[in-house]
């Protein structure tokens, strides 16, 4: 895990980049992680170290039957966007073109990054506030289901 929560607000520059909080790139750099694999998906671009995103969500896909349509959904929609992408020695990571449009951001734009157990999330800040918004709003009911599914 990374052990650094966070949620801060930075800026995507000219060129598309935007620069990790100084205790994440130390975070990542004493674990030996140079890079992070990045994808849009569910209003966010997510980022993930490597071994999480092979593990947990390639994984898990590759598992299941490549013909079925439901499956082949999450191929195009998860895998088939996601990009490696390297984490450079300042601690910036450069963000695709592609992945930056399908997540609505645009250089110059603030946004906010948030750290969630072995991956980030970078948000439009409208859109961070829209997903925080309604995660208070719905937690309760969300904690419920949890413990149903656990029974």
């Amino acid at each position: 895990m990374l052990d650094e929560r966070c949620q801060v607000t930075t800026t995507v520059d000219d060129k598309g980049r935007i620069a990790l909080p100084a205790k994440l790139r130390h975070k990542l750099r004493d674990a030996g992680i140079h890079g992070l694999v990045l994808t849009y998906f569910d209003g966010s671009l997510k980022m993930y170290l490597p071994g999480y995103f092979r593990d947990r969500v390639e994984g898990p896909i590759a598992e299941r039957d490549p013909f079925d349509p439901h499956v082949q959904i999450l191929h195009h929609g998860i895998l088939g966007g996601a990009a490696d992408c390297n984490v450079d020695r300042q601690g910036r990571v450069r963000l695709p073109k592609d992945i930056r449009e399908e997540a609505g951001l645009a250089c110059g734009d603030e946004v906010t990054l948030v750290s969630i157990l072995d991956w980030l999330e970078l948000f439009s800040k409208a859109a961070w506030k829209a997903r925080r918004t309604f995660a208070l709003e719905h937690r309760d009911r969300a904690r419920a289901q949890l413990r149903g599914a656990g029974d």
